[in-house]
């Protein structure tokens, strides 16, 4: 059974980019990138994106929605705070879990059905 979620599809995918991006950047010289989705429960749907890169030092953990931190050279820092933004306003949320030298998975959990929770400032 298909999911029905009230999200823009330009945005999700915007979002859903980054957190793919990331992944890929973690994982320099190679490595495996799982993408699984599962509906925990009738109202939510969660996407979740393992991988074996480098895995995310404790210290940056409480860092990594903040617009503007990166800690790749040439990075913006500005990936992972669109993509908490864009899932929020549509009433769903973004986790991480991570271990240094193992890799990390970043979950992206949003609501099912419904009208779009988008707010329109």
């Amino acid at each position: 059974m298909l999911a029905m979620l009230a999200i823009d599809p330009d945005q999700l995918g915007e979002a859903l980019e980054n957190i793919i991006l990331n992944a890929i950047q973690a994982m320099p010289e190679g490595g495996q990138l799982v993408i699984k989705s599962e509906v925990p429960g009738p109202k939510w749907v969660d996407v979740s994106f393992t991988d074996t890169g480098a895995g995310i030092p404790e210290e940056n953990m409480r860092k990594l929605f903040e617009p503007l931190f990166t800690t790749r050279a040439k990075g913006i820092g500005l990936g992972l705070a669109i993509t908490k933004t864009v899932l929020e306003e549509y009433g769903g949320t973004i986790k991480v879990q991570s271990e240094v030298s193992k890799g990390s998975t970043v979950t992206a959990r949003l609501p099912i059905g419904g009208e779009s929770q988008h707010r329109q400032d």
